[in-house]
């Protein structure tokens, strides 16, 4: 038993060791080509997408890997207050901001290109807006696990359609499960997985923490 735990455990550390590099990629092609690059990455990525969901977020956004170091050191500052800011009747309707940010640039796109908004308009309302909703929504991660990801990320929001329509899918095996919640608690966007047969959610970001932390093996990619 001790052993398998070891072993569990040496693995994850591994699997993070992973996320982290590919993660740091992310920053570098962040810094290097400017902040389109991260809807080019995800363009790019779209392949793998539809076949395990939008891995990019779970695995090389940049902007998630500011929010996990934000995000421990709230942890340790609040305790048990941390992910307590935002109730879960609330968590639920307000994933969907994120879409609303998703149209709303979308909308100021089309308006550009018809000249029906100018430069000026463009860049003090749309580009700074959506850039100070993006900062405060990463230092918000102090008090809410990967904030920016449930609640504002456009490409995000984008990504997050491929959870309806891949292939594989992580999958619940109830006779194996013992409801012990680690799945749930592990969980950065607050999906009750043991409470599911197959994680279908589109506030899924394929990080595959709740597969990595079941300690019954009870979750599985298919």
């Amino acid at each position: 038993m001790a052993r398998n735990i070891i072993s569990r455990s040496k693995k994850i550390t591994k699997v993070e060791r992973f996320r982290l590099s590919l993660q740091l990629i992310g920053l570098a092609i962040f810094i290097y080509f400017g902040s389109q690059s991260t809807f080019y990455v995800v363009l790019l990525s779209v392949p793998v997408a539809l076949l395990f969901g939008p891995v990019y977020c779970g695995w090389m956004c940049p902007r998630g890997m500011v929010q996990n170091i934000i995000g421990s050191i709230g942890k340790r500052v609040l305790g048990k207050r941390y992910n307590k800011l935002i109730p879960k009747r609330i968590h639920k309707p307000l994933l969907y901001f994120r879409y609303v940010v998703l149209l709303f640039l979308l909308t100021a796109l089309v308006l550009y290109e018809f000249q029906l908004i100018d430069d000026l308009i463009m860049e003090s309302v749309v580009v700074d807006g959506l850039l100070l909703i993006m900062v405060v929504s990463i230092l918000l991660s102090f008090f809410v696990d990967r904030a920016a990801c449930r609640y504002f990320c456009k490409e995000g929001a984008a990504a997050s359609l491929t959870n309806l329509v891949k292939i594989r899918k992580i999958k619940r095996d109830a006779s194996l499960c013992n409801s012990c919640g680690i799945c749930d608690r592990v969980c950065p966007m607050w999906i009750d997985v043991s409470k599911k047969a197959v994680v279908r959610d589109t506030a899924c970001i394929s990080c595959m923490k709740c597969v990595q932390k079941c300690p019954v093996d009870a979750l599985r990619v298919e």
